[in-house]
């Protein structure tokens, strides 16, 4: 195993010993953030559910919304506080545990070339908080793949947060790419 994936399994183990419960809605890309937190016992603990409305109108479902633009920094945080109340509404009447929701909405490398910017924007929601990241990748440099993991990183990064756990996951960002942090408590 590469260290990184020590590191992802390290991250995924204490995320799991955590009491917090979420419901984790990606749109595709960060799916593999997903994997990582069902690769290891414990998920039962964690995940209360996890999402991945790929449509348009199913994230408009999802986040009772009609949005003019889905891969955004707006749209991340519905999808985030849209994941908290359903965590909210998904924990056990009895379960007094913390819930978190976590979201992400991308726009990354595909079969074909795309006239905009490739980009990822993740959020967190807390009874206390809500933090976002917002990353647009340099545009050629990363296939699917590359970009799919940056995403997916940033994913588990806001999940450790969520669930109180110190990430030292780098997202594996390049030289001129920029991670736009917004952090507000509630």
């Amino acid at each position: 195993m590469s260290d990184v994936e020590n590191l992802i399994l390290e991250i995924v183990k204490e995320i799991h010993s955590r009491p917090e419960k979420a419901v984790i809605v990606v749109t595709g890309a960060g799916i593999s953030a997903l994997g990582w937190l069902f690769d290891q016992g414990g998920a039962s603990r964690t995940i209360l559910e996890g999402r991945v409305p790929y449509s348009i109108s199913s994230l408009n479902e999802f986040v009772g919304v009609d949005a003019q633009t889905h891969v955004s920094r707006e749209e991340a945080v519905r999808m985030a506080d849209s994941a908290y109340e359903r965590a909210l509404h998904l924990r056990a009447d009895d379960d007094d545990s913390p819930v978190i929701g976590v979201s992400c909405t991308a726009t990354i490398a595909t079969d074909y070339t795309k006239r905009g910017t490739h980009r990822a924007c993740c959020a967190l929601r807390t009874a206390t908080r809500r933090t976002d990241f917002m990353v647009e990748f340099d545009k050629g440099v990363r296939d699917r793949i590359g970009e799919e993991d940056v995403t997916s990183r940033l994913v588990l990064n806001l999940v450790a947060l969520g669930n109180g756990v110190v990430s030292k996951l780098d997202p594996g960002l390049l030289p001129g790419e920029n991670l736009n942090v917004t952090d507000e408590r509630l």
